[in-house]
């Protein structure tokens, strides 16, 4: 087994900067205990998971440059600054057929003044069934955006940054084909940004949102050569302070540009003078689709596609602005209503047990888009083809567990 483990090492090692990385999502970490050994090398990523029957652990880059620059994860600009565009993640579990236990931990580099810092806690009990991934993204920096020399030069200002949100995941598989699976994902974002001139000028921005997904999977049934398994998928997002896009406040995520106002919520000292924006009425957007997941498998090729179809309404709330004793209230928003669909598909090729090519698709009207990202908003701008081919396609070789079990 210590030749396994020095060869996948070596292709580690002599990987290039194109080739990417592991458990880096928010909520890709909630699988990582049921995983056996494995080397991926992906468009997006590039890790391994390595351990016997008992004890595992994990190391692995997943880039965070895909929209704008497929593979990379280390680059130099014009300038010959160095980003390293990547999540870099590790991790340790423990198992057994009762009860299993891991941590694990995410760095995402933004730029050189903002990192991201994901300390994760993984739970599996119950033969595996049930699953639980609690990851908190933290992110604090002083100057984050660098705003006293791009619009002010030779002003001190004071712009501390804090932002943590957190993703938390549960799954539960209850064997039966009626009722066989409920997902549930619990979200929450608080970011807040002070800019500062002593004694003369302060504002407090915050941005804070809350929101969930509920995910009901039933009748698992074999119909002629595939499987079906619908699902129900019910899901709310809300910006309780602040805006951020899709009502989802992220940590690191909401400090982006230099010429956008990143936060709505506002407390402002000007001489003297207080000055408060906030919400009246929160904004926020619900979903609910049905969803029909069809699996086909062959000796060699597997194939997952899942299509949908549901609603969608979105609400841009109402603010208000409070300037010492006036008090603005601006024009309420409607609420857009939309039909909500989507194809998604996996594709496995295995001409062995041991090696695997994988791609995804997904085609949808839900903003999911083929685009490159705003430098200076950080929003993605569509190139308005609904196809969007995802980036984790590559290959899986799965290697024996170092105990001898495959």
């Amino acid at each position: 087994m210590k030749k396994v483990l020095l060869t996948a090492m070596a292709l580690l090692t002599i990987a290039s900067a194109s080739a990417f990385g592991m458990y880096g999502d928010r909520d890709s970490w909630i699988d990582f205990l049921v995983h056996g050994n494995q080397f991926r090398a992906r468009m997006d990523q590039l890790g391994f998971v390595l351990g016997n029957g008992t004890i595992k652990g994990t190391f692995g880059f997943r880039s965070q440059a895909a929209s704008t620059a497929w593979g990379n994860i280390l680059t130099t600009g014009d300038t010959g600054n160095v980003d390293l565009t990547t999540t870099i993640s590790a991790g340790i579990g423990y198992t057994s057929e009762p009860f299993g236990i891991g941590v694990g931990y995410n760095y995402t580099y933004i730029h050189e003044r903002l990192g991201v810092h994901t300390p994760v806690l993984m739970i599996n009990a119950l033969n595996n069934n049930l699953r639980i991934a609690i990851p908190v993204q933290i992110a604090t920096s002083q100057n984050p955006r660098n705003i006293a020399v791009d619009a002010n030069p030779g002003i001190n200002y004071d712009k501390d940054y804090v932002g943590v949100s957190t993703d938390i995941q549960l799954r539960y598989y209850t064997g039966i084909d009626a009722f066989n699976a409920i997902r549930v994902y619990f979200k929450f974002g608080h970011a807040a940004y002070k800019n500062e001139v002593p004694n003369i000028y302060k504002t407090d921005n915050i941005a804070q949102s809350v929101g969930f997904e509920t995910r009901f999977y039933f009748l698992n049934t074999p119909i002629g050569n595939v499987t079906v398994n619908p699902y129900l998928k019910v899901a709310f997002n809300t910006s309780l302070k602040g805006y951020a896009p899709n009502n989802q406040v992220r940590a690191g995520e909401a400090i982006y540009g230099k010429n956008k106002a990143i936060f709505f919520d506002s407390s402002s000292y000007n001489n003297g003078v207080s000055y408060k924006n906030e919400w009246e009425k929160s904004p926020y957007d619900v979903t609910v689709a049905a969803v029909l997941g069809i699996t086909a498998n062959s000796d060699i090729v597997s194939l997952y596609v899942e299509p949908s179809l549901g609603y969608t309404a979105a609400y841009g709330g109402r603010a208000k602005t409070i300037n010492g004793s006036t008090t603005t209230l601006y024009a309420d928003s409607s609420v857009t209503h939309k039909l909500a669909w989507g194809a998604y598909t996996e594709l496995y090729i295995r001409p062995t047990q041991d090696l695997e090519w994988y791609f995804e698709m997904d085609v949808n009207n839900s903003g999911t888009r083929q685009g490159v990202v705003d430098p200076e908003t950080g929003e993605k701008i569509s190139n308005g083809v609904p196809v969007y081919f995802e980036t984790t396609t590559g290959i899986t070789w799965y290697l024996p567990s170092f105990d001898g079990a495959q």
